[in-house]
């Protein structure tokens, strides 16, 4: 049983799959409200959750300070947490993705760290069941704050069975346009990469990389056997088998939004923040100028999703462009595309990230006041069953 929830307040139906000006307008968006999400226990907190799954009756977390893992039951609340910092025997230094292992009895989870260049495989109440080495081949080459300067994640690794997908980048990703030289492939545990299932460059705008921010990437996500992938270049959503071959498709239209100076000041002004402190005002840059000088270095056009989330076979949901909230441009707004269903807008509230569609909700991070995050459940089956 699933914590308790209350209805969506629906201020229009969307049935179109374009997205201009939904997020910044509130144009048939369906609009979840606070009192819509609750925590599912108020006694486990978080300082900044990296990875998220779902793994039999209970959901996996990954935080970004120790003790890195949690296992939450779902309905109860009960949990379980470890990983000591560290480069001893189930420790942990800087993990950045979770896959769970399943089988009899519930084997447990894996956890790669860029820190130690290790994959762990703990049991599910903390136990370490083995450690090894990345593979050089496999290993994922970021710069360490990338995800507080792109929406891109290089990290993303996706497990069903025997089978790992994982985006591999022969250089360094450094900024968003980098993406465009990886490419996404099948590996083992230890990320030793097999032949590209997927090109990047395929699907990116102009097919090389770009030292424009905020140009359009691929995105991906796997789930029942299927990966999906977002391609800016044909504006679809594509399902593909694990040999990469298309199984399926959605167009989302329309033409994209123009990228503003007021975006690119905010992006300014967060990187001023990230590397002045949170004084950085006081420094007294004109980043209103800053912009205009900078506005070569941005893309024309907003990239359109920063993030995609498989909820099953054949249903995905696009996180829109919107720098309200987020300077990076990760907004609240998500569409919702499926291949036997009109697609949807979702505007969820400031201070809610799902990260986990289940088909009638989404597990996600809820940020309270107090400066921590908790574990969240959004019902969304009162709009469903509409």
């Amino acid at each position: 049983m699933k914590p308790r929830a209350y209805g969506v307040a629906l201020v229009g139906v969307a049935v179109c799959s374009c997205w201009p000006g939904s997020a910044r307008d509130g144009i048939n968006v369906l609009q979840v409200e606070s009192n819509d999400i609750r925590a599912v226990t108020s006694e486990v907190r978080f300082l900044s959750v990296r990875d998220m799954v779902l793994d039999s009756g209970s959901v996996w977390v990954l935080d970004g300070a120790p003790p890195f893992l949690s296992r939450v039951a779902v309905g109860e609340g009960r949990s379980v947490q470890f990983g000591g910092e560290g480069r001893g025997p189930g420790e942990l230094l800087n993990p950045w993705a979770i896959q769970p292992l399943s089988g009899p009895g519930g084997l447990g989870i894996h956890v790669w760290d860029l820190g130690t260049y290790r994959v762990s495989l703990f049991d599910t109440l903390g136990g370490l069941l083995r450690s090894e080495s990345l593979s050089d081949k496999g290993m994922i080459r970021a710069r360490a704050d990338i995800r507080d300067v792109s929406y891109a994640d290089p990290f993303r690794i996706r497990s069903e069975g025997n089978t790992t997908v994982v985006g591999h980048f022969p250089k360094r990703v450094d900024r968003t346009g980098d993406f465009a030289a990886g490419s996404l492939r099948r590996a083992d545990h230890r990320l030793s990469p097999g032949p590209p299932l997927v090109r990047f460059s395929d699907h990116i705008e102009g097919g090389a990389p770009s030292q424009l921010e905020w140009v359009g990437v691929p995105l991906w996500d796997l789930c029942d056997g299927t990966v999906v992938l977002w391609s800016p270049s044909s504006a679809r959503v594509v399902w593909m088998d694990l040999d990469g071959t298309e199984v399926g498709w959605v167009p989302v239209d329309g033409a994209s939004v123009e990228i503003d100076l007021g975006d690119i000041e905010g992006y300014l002004r967060w990187m001023g923040r990230l590397e002045l402190g949170p004084d950085h005002d006081a420094a007294g840059i004109d980043y209103a100028r800053m912009a205009r000088a900078a506005r070569d270095r941005f893309a024309d056009r907003h990239p359109g999703p920063t993030d995609i989330r498989c909820e099953a076979k054949g249903v995905a949901w696009l996180r829109l462009f919107e720098t309200s909230v987020d300077p990076l441009g990760r907004g609240q707004t998500w569409l919702r595309v499926s291949e036997k269903e009109d697609s949807r807008r979702y505007r969820f509230p400031d201070g809610f990230i799902p990260m986990v569609f289940a088909g009638e909700g989404a597990y996600g991070v809820l940020e309270v006041a107090e400066g921590y995050q908790l574990l969240a459940w959004w019902n969304g089956e009162a709009v469903q069953s509409r």
